[in-house]
Order: C-alpha cells, then structure tokens, then sequence
C-alpha cells in the first residue's frame, strides 16, 4: 500500500515539474516575443498596443494601373491625387471633430455621395465628440481605375494613424487617447462626358449657388428654377478629379 502511494505521489510530482517545465518554456518563447510574462490579459493588451504602433498594409496595383490611367488622362498627376487624397480626409475628420457640416460645402466635396454625406451628418449632430489629432499619412496605392460610360472612377488605399478620442457630457469614454493605426478607401470620379452627369444627377448633381437647387443640365448657363446664371466655374467644375466617397476599411 505505502508502495503505490510513493508511485501515485511520484506522477504527482513529476507532473507538476512537467507543468512547471512547460510553464517556464513558454513564459521564455514569450519574452524572446516582446511578451512580459504569461497573462493573458495582459498579452491581449499588449497585441492591441502594437498593432496600434505598426502601420496598416496597403494593397494596391500602382504599376498595372498608372499607365492605364496616363494614357487616358496625359495630364493625371498621381502625387497631386494623393496630395488631394490627405486634404479630403483631414477635412472630413476636421468636419466631423468641430460638428460643422458646411466644411464641407467648399467645391471639392460638392460630389459626396448621399451616404456618406448622411452618416457625416449623422456623427456630427451626435451628442458624442470626436477628436483626431495628430494624424499622419504613411502610404497611399492605387487601388482600382475604370473608364466606362462617360465616367472615370479611381479608388486610392491610404494608411494613416491619429490619436482618437471620444467624449461625452464633458467626460472621456475611454481613459486615454488611443493611437490608430487605419486604413481608409477614398474614390474620385472623372465626369468625361456631360451626359453621364445628366443620366445620374442624384448621383453627381451639383447645386446653384444662389437657390440650392439641383443643377440639372450642363449645356445650360441658367438655373432652372431660379434663372440665376451659372458660373462657368461650376459649369465646368466636373472636369477634373472629384471625391465622390470616402470610407475605412
């Protein structure tokens, strides 16, 4: 009898030291990781934090689609597109930290999507703040180009990172400032012909300065409803590259 408790007590132990030798072995392979130590909690915590440090990834088919784009456009300046690709989302997370929609009445975003313009409307008149600071762009790619129907559309992926907060009622809904690291998918279009903008005037429609109303036709130097002349700024100002959406991803 005393003999089988000596072995029970042996596997026992010998158990424990495997438990033990197992433990030490994976506390060390998790400290050659940047790991401290072996608590889940803490090593989740510490997942998030550097992937909070290391900038998104960025697929993108630069090379394939550049030459596409030059020789639809010879004038397509890529930098000066993701030069356009930075202002336009500052200006919207701008837009959405001081809670004033009219940021976005300057000619550049006068082709935002219905949408997104909704959901814009819908952060800014939220009783929650958000704040952005910080923010600095990593890598921009082009992501997708096409050319049909009298529209060109360009998709750009663009890592970026900022410092994000939230507040509500005077108070902080996390503890501190969290550092983001994001990806977001901005796409412009190209209106080549005039008639694509009057097939789908919900879609690209642009207002009259002086009444607010939809512009419907191109070919005309008059406001339908009001008679107001157009200038020929806004008459032509779909010639060129235009945000149309904006979004993370």
């Amino acid at each position: 009898m005393i003999s089988f408790f000596v072995g029970f007590l042996g596997i026992i132990c010998g158990l424990i030291v495997l438990v033990l030798i197992v433990y030490f072995f994976l506390v060390y392979k998790f400290n050659q990781l940047g790991f401290k130590g072996l608590n889940l909690f803490k090593i989740k915590e510490e997942i998030e934090q550097n992937s909070n440090l290391n900038p998104k990834q960025v697929s993108g088919m630069t090379n394939l689609l550049l030459p596409r784009i030059m020789n639809d456009f010879p004038d397509f300046d890529i930098n000066h597109l993701y030069l356009q690709t930075e202002k336009s989302i500052r200006t919207i997370l701008n837009s959405v930290e001081n809670k004033d929609i009219s940021i976005l009445e300057d000619k550049d975003f006068n082709l935002i999507n219905k949408k997104l313009k909704l959901q814009l409307e819908d952060l800014i008149n939220s009783d929650i703040l958000y704040k952005y600071d910080d923010i600095k762009f990593h890598k921009h790619a082009l992501k997708s180009y096409s050319n049909s129907d009298g529209v060109a559309t360009i998709e750009v992926s663009s890592s970026l990172e900022y410092f994000y907060q939230k507040e509500k009622d005077g108070k902080k809904l996390k503890n501190d400032s969290i550092k983001k690291q994001v990806r977001y998918i901005t796409k412009f279009v190209y209106i080549v012909d005039s008639s694509a903008y009057e097939k789908d005037i919900n879609v690209y429609g642009i207002n009259c300065p002086n009444c607010g109303a939809v512009i419907e036709t191109l070919k005309s130097n008059k406001c339908k409803y009001c008679g107001s002349g157009l200038n020929i700024k806004i008459v032509n100002l779909l010639k060129c590259w235009k945000l149309i959406d904006c979004k993370e991803n």
